[in-house]
C-alpha cells in the first residue's frame, strides 16, 4: 500500500502529513491502517517534504519497514504520486491513501481491497455520499501505470480522467452504506477550518480499537 505524502496543501498552509489528529500525526496514522492491510508500506513524497517529517519526529513513528519514495514526477499532483508508486512496485494490487482522511477505517480498506481483488478492474474506486469518487482511497492495478503515465505526458493531472483508459470499477455509495460504513469516512480536510473541525469532532466520531492510535 502506498500513502500519498507529496502535495503542496497550499489551502492548508502546511503539509497535511504532519498535522496532528489525536495522539499521532496524519502520516503516521495513514501508515498504520495501511499496515494492518497491506504487506508492505511506502510513503510517495517529495524529498526535501521527508526531511521535514523526520524534523518533526514524524519518521521514527513510521517503523523501520516503512519505504520513503521520492516522487518521480513531482508537481504533478496525487497523480504523480499514483504513478511513482506503480512505476516503483511489484504487487498488481495496490491500495492508495491520501493524508487528508482523517476518519478513515482499516475495516473499509479491507473491504474495498476484497473488492479490487473480486472484480479485478484496473482500478477501483468508492463513491462517497455526495456522488463523488474518492481517488485518493482506492486500489490501482499496476498494469494501469502506462495509462497514468500517458494522462500525465498530454498535460492531464486530474487522477479520475485517466480513468477512461482502462477498465475502471466504480464501488456505489448505496453498497458501502448497507455494508455498514459511515459517511464519515470520506471527510477530508482541506483548509485550517476542515482541520480544525476534524480535531473536534474526533472524540465524538466512532473509531473501532484497530482504528486509534496507541
Amino acid at each position: 500500500g502506498f500513502v500519498l505524502a507529496g502535495g503542496l496543501s497550499l489551502r492548508m498552509g502546511r503539509p497535511k502529513a504532519a498535522l496532528v489528529l489525536g495522539d499521532e500525526t496524519m502520516l503516521a496514522r495513514q501508515v498504520r491502517l495501511l499496515k494492518s492491510v497491506s504487506r508492505s508500506v511506502a510513503v510517495v513524497g517529495r524529498s526535501a517534504g521527508f526531511e521535514g517529517l523526520e524534523a518533526r519526529g514524524t519518521g521514527s513513528a513510521l517503523g523501520g519497514d516503512v519505504r520513503l519514495l521520492p516522487d518521480a514526477l513531482p508537481g504533478h499532483g496525487p497523480l504523480g504520486g499514483i504513478y511513482s508508486g506503480l512505476a516503483w512496485t511489484r504487487t498488481e494490487f495496490n491500495l492508495f491513501l491520501g493524508c487528508d482522511l482523517p476518519f478513515m477505517e482499516t475495516r473499509f480498506l479491507r473491504y474495498l481491497a476484497a473488492k479490487a481483488l473480486a472484480c479485478g478492474a484496473d482500478v477501483t474506486v468508492p463513491e462517497s455520499q455526495d456522488g463523488r469518487l474518492q481517488p485518493l482511497a482506492a486500489v490501482y492495478r499496476r498494469r494501469a501505470r502506462a495509462a497514468v503515465k500517458a494522462s500525465l505526458e498530454s498535460g492531464e493531472n486530474k487522477v479520475t480522467r485517466f480513468y477512461s483508459r482502462v477498465r475502471c470499477e466504480v464501488v456505489k455509495w448505496r453498497e458501502i452504506a448497507q455494508a455498514g460504513f459511515p459517511s464519515h469516512i470520506f471527510d477530508n480536510m482541506n483548509t485550517p477550518a476542515d482541520y480544525e473541525n476534524a480535531v473536534r469532532r474526533l472524540p465524538f466520531i466512532h473509531l473501532g480499537p484497530e482504528n486509534r492510535g496507541s
